[in-house]
């Protein structure tokens, strides 16, 4: 397959609709550090649009983007806008790409690595939208049956989002249940999420991932507001 899926969503303001895709390895590598022609390529052959894409840190800082194309290649971890034609995407290995839609036309894309999550990066992220009804969608990420964790910052992630997050690797080691977090850290800003996150870890042939395979190569997730046609 050459996409892990596309939605096509209603927005409830302004008659738009919200294109959401997925990428497979089949559709390349889009790390940042990669070279710059090729993954210009790949993006122009991936999203229609103008895309920011961001140089991700792991952190908690959100951008708005009020034309697209603005602050590509900038740092940061999340998107905000509400312009037309605008690409935000989020790339990932094994951290959780999130995307969110507002009643009111926002749309938001987010990187949620287990830090980014930890400090508020999710939070910040629907801080940033304003207060209208969101709803979020979950990209593939890592599972807890492929993602052994340390019991020091599993302990962290445990008292900050709960008993649920501590899970067991198909190999019967301590893991992080990257999925539960995510909901835990969105459910703190109101915000219902729908899980479309096939483990990254379990599927060598469609996703990249840098904890079960050591691979260096990402996939990428992106958001899209449009005209309704």
């Amino acid at each position: 397959m050459t996409c892990a899926f596309a939605l096509r969503l209603a927005l409830e303001a302004g008659g738009d609709v919200v294109e959401i895709r997925c990428s497979t390895i089949t559709d390349g590598d889009f790390h940042i550090e990669a070279p710059r022609a090729a993954l210009l390529h790949r993006r122009a052959a991936f999203a229609a649009g103008t895309w920011t894409q961001l140089d991700e840190v792991h952190g908690t800082g959100v951008l708005r983007v009020t034309a697209p194309g603005q602050h590509d290649f900038a740092v940061g971890d999340a998107l905000v806008t509400t312009c037309r034609g605008a690409v935000l995407s989020a790339w990932v290995g094994d951290c959780a790409p999130v995307m969110v839609l507002g009643a009111d036309g926002t749309i938001a894309a987010a990187h949620a690595g287990w830090r980014g999550a930890l400090e508020g990066v999710l939070q910040a992220t629907a801080a940033a939208m304003g207060p209208s009804r969101r709803r979020a969608l979950l990209g593939p990420c890592v599972h807890p049956c492929c993602y052994e964790f340390g019991a020091a910052d599993l302990s962290r992630l445990v008292q900050r989002f709960g008993p649920q997050v501590a899970a067991v690797t198909a190999w019967g080691t301590p893991a992080l249940d990257m999925p539960a977090v995510v909901r835990a850290a969105l459910a703190e800003a109101d915000i219902e999420m729908a899980d479309h996150s096939y483990c990254t870890g379990c599927y060598p042939a469609e996703f990249f991932s840098h904890r079960r395979r050591g691979q260096a190569g990402r996939q990428v997730m992106t958001i899209t507001k449009r005209a309704a046609a």
